[in-house]
């Protein structure tokens, strides 16, 4: 396994910018580089805001057939729900599909208004996640030009998706629906860069200018990979999602053949 392990060390020890990697299953851990380091989160702080949703939901605060009212605005970034008719109203469900699947922005602040910054906050801490925190809502320009700014850290997105792998993130309930939801990720070109064909995952990606991450369990073999991939500092932010993307097949690779 040494091998391996030095060999994915070696990758981001001569990459230009910060790497951070947390690898394990849920009883095995596989590898660790500059776990506790904090990363501006981009859309992985998305995750977050969907286990606070559901678990408001199920305290009875909210339902999944609410249809909230949506802002005229424009909000920018990823997402297409604000091309979208005026006289569409998802529902709850459809919002964390947006906010997941294509990393809709404009829903994701509805959701962020809806559960609250500082529940979402509370859940982070409640979880164990020391280093993840959501200060600002998507694209807004002011607080980032303050240096503002969502953060985690591999260590704290591999406990979210390690409680998420058994089932233990917020209820079994909610665990089974933010794999589905995750499962329909639209995005899968850090990751699953240079996976197999066919491999599924439940994951998340993030990008900023300079930072690229990705987040979630891989599938294929006995027991479900977690994998929390993080770059930022990066002077091309394609190079750095091939550099994750090699550092998960290597890893899947290895996990496969020596602990799955």
């Amino acid at each position: 396994m040494r091998d391996w392990q030095e060999q994915v060390r070696a990758l981001l020890g001569n990459a230009q910018g910060k790497f951070g990697v947390y690898a394990a299953t849920p009883s095995v851990p596989l590898f660790e580089y500059q776990t506790s380091s904090i990363f501006p989160s981009a859309s992985t702080i998305k995750v977050l805001i969907m286990a606070e949703l559901l678990r408001q939901v199920e305290a009875g605060t909210h339902a999944l057939t609410e249809h909230p009212v949506l802002p005229t605005a424009p909000t920018g970034g990823c997402g297409i729900l604000e091309f979208l008719s005026s006289d569409y109203r998802p529902d709850l469900m459809d919002l964390l599909h947006f906010m997941i699947c294509s990393s809709d922005n404009k829903a994701t602040n509805v959701l962020i208004r809806l559960t609250g910054m500082d529940a979402v906050n509370q859940l982070a801490v409640d979880i164990g996640m020391t280093n993840t925190r959501l200060r600002r809502f998507m694209m807004d320009t002011e607080s980032i030009q303050q240096d503002i700014d969502n953060t985690t850290s591999p260590a704290d997105m591999g406990r979210f998706f390690k409680l998420l792998a058994c089932n233990e993130l917020v209820s079994s309930r909610a665990s089974a629906t933010m794999k589905i939801i995750l499962g329909h990720q639209q995005f899968a070109d850090i990751m699953m860069l240079f996976l197999p064909e066919g491999i599924h995952a439940e994951h998340k990606t993030g990008g900023l200018p300079g930072s690229v991450l990705d987040v979630g369990l891989v599938y294929g073999a006995r027991d479900p990979l977690i994998l929390c991939l993080m770059a930022t500092q990066l002077a091309n932010n394609g190079e750095g999602a091939v550099i994750l993307g090699k550092v998960a097949a290597i890893t899947y690779t290895a996990g496969k053949e020596n602990c799955v």
